[in-house]
This record gives C-alpha cells, sequence and structure tokens, in this order.
C-alpha cells in the first residue's frame, strides 16, 4: 500500500502550504490535495520532481525505506530508462509481458507499451513491481547512480 501520507509530512517539515508544493510541481492545487488525501495517486514523473525537491529517495516517500537521503540520488525523470529497466528485470527472471501483466493486472499490449517508454507506469503499478521485484522504484526510475565504492572495488579487481 502506498504510504501517501508522507507527502503532507515532509510537506509540513519543510512549512510548506498545499499551495506552495502546487506550484513547485506546476500542478493545481486542488490536484495536489487530492494526492496528498490519497484519493488520486501521485504521477511517477511528479513523485520524482517532489523527490528531486527534497532531495530524497521516491522509496522514503512511498514508505519503501527509512533512509531519506542518499549521496547518489540523480535529479530528474527518464521514462526510457524506466522503461529499459523494466524489461531488464523482465527478462532477468525469465518472464514474459502476458506474466507482468498478470502480476500487475494490466493488459500484455499495456507491459509492451511501458516497456517501449510509450506510456508512464502508474505509481501504483510501479510499486507494485518493486514489490514484487525486491527492486527501488529511485533504481527503477534511474535516479540513483552506482555507488562510487563499487566501482572503485572493481578496478581495483581488474588492476591486478
Amino acid at each position: 500500500m502506498l504510504d501517501v501520507q508522507k507527502l503532507k509530512d515532509i510537506r509540513e517539515d519543510h512549512d510548506l502550504s498545499q499551495k506552495d508544493m502546487a506550484n513547485i510541481l506546476k500542478v493545481n492545487r486542488s490536484t495536489y490535495s487530492l494526492w496528498e488525501l490519497g484519493i488520486n495517486i501521485i504521477p511517477i514523473k511528479y513523485l520524482s520532481l517532489f523527490a528531486d525537491y527534497f532531495n530524497y529517495s521516491i522509496d522514503y516517500i512511498l514508505g519503501i525505506t527509512n533512509q531519506k537521503e542518499s549521496n547518489y540520488l540523480i535529479k530528474g525523470f527518464d521514462i526510457n530508462k524506466l522503461a529499459t529497466n523494466l524489461k531488464e528485470i523482465r527478462l532477468e527472471n525469465g518472464l514474459s509481458q502476458e506474466n507482468i501483466a498478470t502480476i500487475l493486472g494490466v493488459s500484455q499490449p499495456c507491459i509492451a507499451r511501458y516497456e517501449k517508454g510509450l506510456i508512464e507506469m502508474s505509481t501504483s503499478n510501479l510499486y507494485r513491481f518493486s514489490k514484487e521485484f525486491n527492486v527501488s522504484i529511485s533504481k527503477l526510475c534511474g535516479k540513483e547512480r552506482e555507488k562510487r565504492r563499487n566501482k572503485l572495488k572493481n578496478i581495483k579487481v581488474l588492476n591486478k
């Protein structure tokens, strides 16, 4: 279940009104209010903007992790990076688009459009996908760069 309470908590912790937050995200206040109330689910591109503004991971905002910030966050939302990552995870798990469609409760053509970057996956489906495959939504969306420590470790191994 998506934790929409954090949208409100984070906004209030930074002394912002709903109108302020709506202006930052470039949406109507009423639109933002419906997201905060959980009546409508915030689309991933706006959730990404929200995360970028506060320099928090999407996973923290959705209650998937308790870690607020990271030195490895990348700003912006790239639907093509998300599409590539969705397909890679599906293939790594030996699943068909039909399998993923069944898991998410959508049609196979919908999965095909997600994987081509033609449409944005809903935040609720991204949440289900991340739980099913135990993967970070921030990583799925290409918002986390690889930790430098791992890169250095790989270089040392190559130089031996």
